[in-house]
């Protein structure tokens, strides 16, 4: 096994910050993904960060002795810096100095499968690069590769700006063309009105697990930091027979750089054209509270608050009901649940915001009766013999798919 390298965390802790805490421990557990093992953290209270050191110069010169014996290989500074707060500390603390930023990119370029999911990522690296290319000094010279290197070449980035530029161009050309495919599917989807269910939520909070269990598929399951990047979706088929569509999207985290937050656009607005969020949260997460706050808060970003949303407490077969949310509609699952009883959790919550219906089958178009089934939650099914007809009750999404199915000629 490859041995790690040794890493230390410098934050500056300011009086906006929620919780400095939480913001370090996920960076110690973003830094051990990439492989990074953090033996220090240093944390400075600051009324604001030094616009020349980020921290101050005291404390950086406080800290640097105590590495001079032992090997260090990165100093990861818990916020996005700029290249004269990189060549500052990099000059105290004699070597490579990487951000948040640059390890989420990091994380980023290795979890990236589909051709979209590259381009994008390659484009927040260089997006973050552009700035950055003058005097990089150790990160440039003194090694040729490892972490906050993955992607596109430095070398050349350094010596050709205008290289850079038509990449990004020739990326945002490749991603427009991605994008109208993908609007295409969505304007099908929209006319065939197929009702969407997106799972949203942190990192790691169980989202590709729970989308396994429910549309019983395989895709990537794994206990790892963005595990999924790539939008991945399947049919859905709930107890009552109703189909929909559901997809498993990236999962957020405090402070995502506004690079990828742009870059991820179309594939966040994969769950900003649903009808329906599965907001997943771990329930055995330390930080649950300030999970929820920070995936709410990109929801509002995303003008995705209108969309109705229930909240599952995942893995709660440990402490269920450790955090309540008044105002949300919430349930408890855990990956030992029957599917059919987690897919029914979720029709009923669909069902409260959709129109109920009624309708009359003649015996001789019972066909209709499965259609109503697919594309409606159908609740009640009675024959009534003396009229040669089934009496239908159910619920429908908004565009009157039962009045169409009812008045539909021939079968």
């Amino acid at each position: 096994m490859t041995e790690a390298f040794k890493g230390i965390i410098i934050a500056v802790n300011t009086p906006g910050r929620k919780n400095i805490d939480s913001e370090v421990n996920e960076l110690v557990s973003l830094a051990e993904s990439i492989g990074i093992e953090i033996t220090g953290i240093h944390v400075q209270n600051r009324a604001a960060m030094d616009p020349r050191s980020y921290a101050g110069s005291g404390f950086l010169d406080e800290i640097a002795p105590q590495y001079e014996e032992g090997p260090l290989d990165y100093v990861i500074v818990n916020d996005e810096i700029t290249a004269s707060q990189n060549r500052s500390i990099e000059e105290v603390m004699d070597t490579r100095i990487i951000d948040r930023t640059q390890v989420i990119l990091d994380i980023f370029s290795l979890r990236a499968h589909s051709k979209a999911g590259q381009l994008q990522v390659e484009l927040a690296q260089l997006q973050y690069l552009v700035p950055r290319l003058r005097g990089q000094g150790i990160n440039l010279s003194r090694l040729g590769a490892g972490i906050g290197t993955r992607g596109p070449g430095e070398t050349k980035l350094e010596t050709d700006r205008r290289h850079i530029n038509q990449r990004i161009k020739e990326i945002r050309k490749q991603l427009k063309v991605i994008e109208s495919h993908r609007e295409r599917y969505r304007e099908k989807r929209n006319r065939n009105q197929v009702v969407k269910v997106s799972l949203i939520g942190y990192t790691n909070a169980g989202k590709s697990s729970l989308f396994n269990t429910m549309a019983q598929s395989d895709t990537l399951e794994e206990n790892a930091l963005f595990a999924t990047l790539d939008p991945k979706t399947r049919r859905l088929i709930l107890p009552s027979g109703f189909e929909c569509v559901i997809s498993d999207t990236v999962g957020f985290i405090q402070n995502l750089p506004t690079t990828l937050v742009e870059s991820f656009k179309s594939t966040l607005e994969e769950a900003a054209d649903s009808d329906f969020l599965i907001h997943v949260i771990d329930n055995t997460a330390e930080d649950l509270g300030t999970h929820y706050d920070t995936v709410k808060s990109l929801v509002r970003q995303l003008d995705m608050e209108n969309i109705p949303s229930v909240v599952f407490f995942n893995k709660t077969d440990i402490d269920a009901g450790r955090y309540y949310i008044p105002s949300e509609t919430h349930e408890y699952v855990h990956k030992d649940m029957d599917p059919a009883d987690i897919n029914a959790l979720l029709e009923a919550f669909m069902k409260k915001h959709m129109d109920p219906y009624q309708a009359a089958i003649p015996l001789a178009e019972t066909q209709k009766i499965y259609d109503l089934k697919r594309h409606t939650i159908v609740e009640e099914e009675v024959l009534q013999e003396e009229d040669e007809e089934y009496r239908i009750k159910g619920y429908e999404p908004e565009g009157s798919w039962s009045k169409r199915i009812v008045e539909r000629n021939g079968e």
